[in-house]
């Protein structure tokens, strides 16, 4: 999460009822983290309230945070592989941790494993999600994704080899997209086989810079396929590096106003060439 989120109001934003795509996060939080079927509700409400009160974001209070979207990627299978033989992952935006603690359920070492937020506070509510602040040893650090050099960010430059970030790049304009790509490829080891795995709200109709920033008052620019390989060209050239970008991009269903024409889902893999 970043301080540059649209917090919006509990009427629109706040949903009493769990999502139906609850069974992953529930064999985890059973299996895992040892916690009884018949608590685990209770728990995931404890804890999401707990976050509301602090951080009213639509991803709380819609229950977007336990959406484990990295399972569903194509590449997951080998992003385990990655990780079992050594190689290092950051979750970007990790919120609560759930990625991460979802690849040490599947296998992966969690000493290879770093999630990164601007709030320390959603990484001390993950430890509480979790029931695990004394035994899982995957390194989480606060920080803030826009500035050029923050100290506690700069310890982990060259040290990764996968970068996962999902429902992080939608929440800025074209700017600072450029800003947080650039500062994301110096989180790469200079001879990784570097790939960057998430997804995102994207659009069917982009704008074009200079214009609207997008189609949503929030002033969030929003890609299809096409923009977000420009984005990653801008990137690239900033940053003296090469990138292609494969994915889908599939429409989602309107959920208010004419702002929200064309709004999609889209599912990404970035490589470095």
């Amino acid at each position: 999460m970043t301080d540059h989120t649209l917090i919006e109001s509990k009427t629109l934003d706040y949903y009493e009822e769990l999502p139906d795509n609850k069974e992953r996060i529930f064999n985890l939080l059973q299996s895992y983290s040892k916690i009884p079927v018949d608590k685990i509700e209770d728990h995931l409400r404890d804890i999401r309230d707990r976050a509301w009160k602090v951080f009213p974001y639509g991803c709380i209070g819609r229950w977007l945070f336990l959406d484990c979207v990295i399972t569903s990627s194509p590449e997951y299978p080998r992003i385990l592989k990655r990780l079992e033989a050594g190689e290092v992952l950051l979750d970007a935006g990790c919120a609560f941790g759930y990625v991460l603690r979802q690849l040490a359920a599947d296998g992966s070492p969690a000493s290879n494993l770093i999630g990164t937020d601007l709030q320390q506070g959603f990484i001390d509510l993950g430890y509480e999600l979790f029931k695990d602040r004394d035994s899982f040893s995957a390194r989480f650090i606060a920080g803030d994704l826009l500035k050029p050099e923050d100290p506690n960010l700069d310890s982990i430059d060259g040290k990764v080899d996968i970068i996962h970030a999902a429902a992080l790049f939608h929440l800025f304009d074209w700017d600072d997209q450029v800003t947080l790509g650039s500062r994301l490829v110096k989180f790469f080891k200079p001879d990784a086989n570097a790939m960057l795995v998430g997804r995102q709200v994207g659009t069917l109709y982009p704008t074009k810079r200079g214009t609207q920033k997008d189609q949503d008052i929030s002033g969030w620019y929003r890609h299809n396929l096409e923009t977000w390989q420009q984005l990653w060209d801008e990137i690239g050239d900033k940053t003296g590096t090469q990138w292609r970008v494969r994915g889908t991009l599939q429409e989602m269903q309107s959920r208010t106003t004419g702002n929200d024409l064309g709004r999609a889902s889209l599912n990404f893999v970035i490589a470095k060439v």
